[in-house]
């Protein structure tokens, strides 16, 4: 009996060797590695952003407006002498409410005198002011240790002292008061408009303050002290009728002096 040979057949060898082959890759072959999971990033937080301190508006301050100002205050000065025409005049036939302030006073005007006294007793109150038809006042202090009297001029030329003028004056005469609107030419006297009055209205008592208003209408005069009317008078010859204004004081002896204040002119011009 033949027996079995050792050596593998070609086949067989293909075969085993494929085998070999295979198994040899397969115990060869790397083992997959596990993937490395991606570390998550972690964003930093968010650093607060410095907020810069609000920036205050400064509360605006008013501006004085001087205009305003100025424009305020001649209303105020109307409003008020307005107020006093009313109280005197409201139901008379003067005209005043069509008028208006021309001038006040803001300083007082005193006229210091030694008798007997010259021309530079007249003080004009506004270099630039004439007026044909008026009101004018003013509340007057006389101190006197003799006889004296205070007054005001109206519709007169530039020169007070030579200019033709009305002049309206008041005094205390022997222990009378007494007042007059006069007509004067070049500083002489040329004829009375309401001739000589005497007023129980006025105060005689030495540092008495006494209150005159004049009213210029045309060729009519009307006259009040402290408030009380005293008449009308009227020079139809019309010897001026436009004008500018003044205080004047005469002391005749001694020493005295005349005091103007809370005077104004309220024009009735058209």
């Amino acid at each position: 009996m033949n027996k079995r040979s050792l050596k593998p057949t070609l086949p067989v060898f293909i075969i085993l060797s494929s085998f070999l082959v295979s198994c040899s890759l397969v115990s060869t072959e790397a083992a997959p590695t596990a993937s490395k999971k991606a570390v998550p990033t972690v964003a930093p937080a968010d650093t607060p952003t410095a907020t810069s301190a609000p920036t205050l508006t400064p509360v605006p301050t008013s501006t004085p407006n001087a205009e305003a100002t100025i424009a305020a205050q001649s209303t105020q000065a109307t409003d008020g002498v307005f107020a006093e025409l009313g109280e005197l005049l409201s139901d008379t036939d003067v005209p005043y409410k069509d008028g208006h302030l021309a001038w006040q006073q803001t300083e007082p005007i005193s006229i210091e005198m030694t008798g007997p006294s010259s021309d530079d007793t007249l003080v004009k109150v506004d270099e630039n002011l004439t007026a044909g038809d008026f009101i004018f006042k003013s509340d007057v202090t006389w101190e006197a240790t003799g006889w004296m009297y205070c007054g005001a001029v109206f519709r007169s030329e530039p020169d007070l002292v030579k200019g033709k003028q009305y002049q309206f004056y008041f005094l205390r005469l022997s222990g009378l008061p007494v007042w007059y609107i006069d007509f004067y030419e070049d500083g002489e006297f040329k004829n009375t408009i309401s001739k000589e009055r005497s007023s129980r209205e006025i105060d005689m008592a030495n540092g008495a303050v006494n209150q005159f208003l004049v009213i210029a209408e045309g060729e009519k005069f009307t006259v009040y002290f402290n408030g009380v009317r005293q008449g009308r008078y009227f020079d139809n010859s019309k010897q001026q009728n436009e004008g500018a204004f003044g205080f004047f004081a005469w002391q005749e002896s001694g020493k005295g002096s005349c005091r103007y204040e809370n005077s104004w002119i309220w024009s009735l011009d058209s």
